[in-house]
C-alpha cells in the first residue's frame, strides 16, 4: 500500500516546567510518517525543507525507508511546545517554511493532510485525491493561527473548510476543533460535518476515547487503557493508523479500534519510540476487541 504524507517536518523543542528538551524532528507529518512505514506502507513525506535542515533527522526518516520530496525553503519550520503544571499546552512558533501550494502527480492508496501550523492548498488536496484513494485530513493546521506580536498558537474559525471537506474522505478533529469548524459545543455537531463531503468524522476526546460519525450516526471507541507518559504525536498517529486499516478493510469499527491500539503505544513514550510496528499493534488491537466487542 503507498501512503502519501502532506505537511512539513519540522524541528521540536519541549518545555515541561523548568526542563527544555534539546530540538529534535517533530511535526504532525513526521508522526504521521513514521506510523505510516512502521505499518508496513510504502512511505513518501511531502515537505517544505530548506538546505539547512539537520542531515542527522533525514537519515533516520532514510532508515524507516520514507522516501522525502522535498520543497524548497528560505527557512525551515522550528516550534516550542511548553507544558504547565496542570498539563496544558502552549506553541511558540519560532520559524515557519511556509504553505505547501503544489504536489507532483503521485498515486497514492492513501493520503494524509498532517500538519502543525503550515497550510496546504484546496489544488493539492484536489492534486491527489482520486475515486480510488483514501483521504484523511487533520484540522489542526487549518484552524491554527499565529499571532504575531508573540508567535503563540491561537484558534481561528477555518472560513475554507468547505472548499476542502468536499475532497475528504476522514476528517479528523478534538472537541475545541470541532467547535471553530462548527460554532457548536455538542458533539452530534460534528454530524453537521458530514454534509460538506467527508464520510467519516472521528472526534478524539483522549482519556474519553473517540466518536466516528458516519451515515447520520456514530459509535464510541474507548482507549486502552496504559500509562501517559507524552502527549506529543497521539491524534497523527491515530488518524494515520485509521486512514490505513480503512482502506484495507473498509470497516469502520474496525479502523477506529485499530486505531485506538497504535495510539495508545504513542502516550507512553516519546517521539518514534511510542510507534510501534503492525504485529504488537495487532496484538493490543485484539485485546481492546476481546474487551469491549466480545
Amino acid at each position: 500500500m503507498k501512503c502519501v504524507i502532506v505537511g512539513n517536518l519540522a524541528s521540536r523543542t519541549e518545555i515541561l516546567g523548568k526542563k527544555k528538551e534539546s530540538s529534535r524532528i517533530g511535526g504532525a507529518s513526521y508522526y504521521a510518517g513514521i506510523t505510516s512505514a512502521r505499518l508496513g506502507a510504502e512511505t513518501t513525506i511531502i515537505t517544505k525543507l530548506s538546505e539547512k535542515f539537520n542531515s542527522k533527522w533525514i537519515k533516520e526518516l532514510e532508515k524507516e525507508k520514507i522516501k522525502l520530496i522535498k520543497q524548497p525553503a528560505w527557512t525551515d519550520t522550528e516550534y516550542q511546545v511548553s507544558y504547565n503544571a496542570a498539563g496544558d499546552k502552549k506553541v511558540k512558533i519560532i520559524s515557519d517554511a511556509g504553505n505547501i501550494v503544489n504536489v507532483p502527480e503521485l498515486n497514492p492508496d492513501v493520503v494524509v493532510i498532517s500538519s502543525n501550523i503550515n497550510k496546504v492548498s484546496s489544488k493539492v488536496l484536489k492534486k491527489l485525491k482520486t475515486p480510488e484513494n483514501i483521504l484523511a485530513l487533520d484540522a489542526q493546521s487549518f484552524i491554527n493561527y499565529t499571532d504575531p506580536k508573540n508567535k503563540e498558537l491561537t484558534k481561528v474559525p477555518w472560513l475554507e473548510k468547505e472548499e476542502f471537506l468536499k475532497s475528504v474522505d476522514i476528517l479528523k478533529l478534538n472537541a475545541k476543533e470541532l467547535y471553530y469548524l462548527t460554532g457548536k459545543k455538542t458533539l452530534n455537531s460534528a454530524l453537521d460535518l458530514l454534509k460538506l463531503g467527508p464520510k467519516i468524522v472521528t472526534l478524539t476526546l483522549a482519556k474519553q476515547g473517540a466518536y466516528i460519525f458516519y451515515d447520520r450516526r456514530y459509535i464510541k471507541v474507548p482507549i486502552y487503557e496504559t500509562k501517559m507518559v507524552h502527549k506529543g504525536g497521539v491524534g497523527d498517529v491515530y488518524i494515520t493508523a485509521f486512514a490505513l486499516r480503512y482502506k484495507e478493510t473498509e470497516d469502520i469499527t474496525d479502523a477506529a479500534y485499530f486505531a485506538a491500539a497504535a495510539a495508545s503505544f504513542a502516550v507512553e513514550k516519546h517521539g518514534a519510540a511510542g510507534i510501534e510496528k503492525l504485529n504488537k499493534v495487532e496484538k493490543r488491537y485484539k485485546t481492546l476487541r476481546e474487551i469491549f466487542l466480545a
